[in-house]
């Protein structure tokens, strides 16, 4: 796919202090000359006259590589290989390989917070796994949060497994959605979720003070009757798991039957995100298991793990999400969809070109990303 496809409705002017900043589709840009030899764009704003490349707000902005290596290199790096090997397989310089993917990884995480937003969820799920940075030895963790029905990641945090890393983990999901007091959200035993529970999705409350005199009760959090929070602890022999024990740990049993049946689960369980973590070890180098594998930094090791959520929301198809055509097409019956085609997000299927051609301006609101 070329750049020079997209419509000057998919582009904003990225100057802070036009009136249409981070506004796509007013009509204020124009194509104001062609340059270089792939022939790029070169677009001006009516508005404020800033002249500014189609390339602005892309990893791709100020890069001198040819674009197909480019595209090929994060195609490589979100499919499993490690740095070396796709400078290798790409014939890149490997610095430029990490710039690539540190780049990439900020612009991924840029249309997530552009996109995520206001979303109708009822269900999430969380876990967390573990990959090392700087040492075979040296855990860094990553916990993340997805959406059983379309398996959309919502948040991702990494750090190392404390209170810190599961607050900012819920509190990161709860900005995305719509109504963060109608939700049930099913997670393992880690006593974290559990405690933070009430005060990240809860509503706060003081309680009246006895009399006149004296100081006022701290803060309070209460769980409404939509809330409901249930624990899925396994219990082990070795490495067979012989019991998997189901808690309400805020909220109320009928709650989360009824979002069960929704969902069309026999039991409250968390397949979804344990699912994806196998995906995501899978995807990036950084968290295979039972191997040498291992990031240098944690600026890389997060860089790699935005880079694979932005691909997996966006670029991969699921089996399991496909639906059935009113009409078959030929020998096609059904409609293969993304996580972000699941959730509303987008219209079609983004391939990794479509992923870096994007652009992501500071300060823009969510937009139909369907182009």
């Amino acid at each position: 796919m070329s750049n020079t496809l997209l419509p000057l409705e998919s582009f904003a002017c990225p100057a802070p202090h036009c009136e249409q900043h981070g506004q796509r589709g007013q009509g204020n840009l124009r194509v104001r000359k062609l340059y270089g030899d792939e022939q790029r764009r070169l677009l001006k704003c009516r508005s404020c006259g800033i002249e500014f490349s189609e390339r602005k707000g892309t990893p791709l902005w100020n890069t001198r590589a040819p674009e197909d290596q480019l595209i090929s290199a994060v195609e490589h790096l979100s499919a499993g290989n490690a740095l070396r090997t796709t400078a290798k397989l790409t014939k890149l310089h490997r610095s430029t390989v990490r710039r690539l993917a540190i780049l990439t990884g900020v612009h991924t995480q840029g249309l997530h917070d552009q996109q995520a937003k206001e979303l109708q969820l009822s269900a999430l799920q969380a876990d967390e796994r573990y990959g090392f940075v700087e040492r075979k030895g040296q855990q860094l963790w990553e916990a993340t949060v997805i959406e059983p029905r379309s398996k959309f990641l919502v948040q991702s945090e990494i750090g190392q497994r404390n209170e810190e890393l599961g607050r900012r983990l819920l509190l990161g999901a709860r900005q995305r959605l719509a109504n963060p007091h109608d939700l049930v959200l099913f997670t393992d035993g880690w006593a974290v979720y559990e405690s933070l529970f009430p005060e990240v999705f809860g509503v706060t409350y003081r309680p009246p003070r006895q009399g006149s005199q004296g100081r006022f009760k701290k803060v309070r959090f209460r769980v409404p009757r939509t809330l409901a929070h249930v624990l899925i602890v396994k219990r082990r022999e070795g490495r067979r798991v012989v019991e998997v024990l189901q808690r309400v740990a805020h909220g109320s049993w009928s709650r989360v039957n009824a979002e069960v049946e929704q969902l069309g689960y026999q039991a409250p369980n968390t397949s979804a995100v344990e699912r994806q973590n196998d995906t995501a070890r899978r995807m990036n180098a950084f968290e295979a298991r039972k191997s040498l594998a291992f990031a240098r930094t944690s600026l890389m090791r997060r860089a790699l793990s935005q880079l694979c959520m932005g691909v997996y929301n966006w670029c991969n198809e699921q089996r399991g999400l496909r639906v059935k055509l009113p009409e078959p097409q030929g020998r096609r019956h059904y409609q293969q969809r993304t996580p972000a085609m699941a959730i509303g997000l987008t219209s079609k299927i983004w391939s990794v070109a479509d992923l870096l051609h994007f652009p992501v301006y500071q300060g823009l609101t969510r937009t139909d990303a369907a182009v």
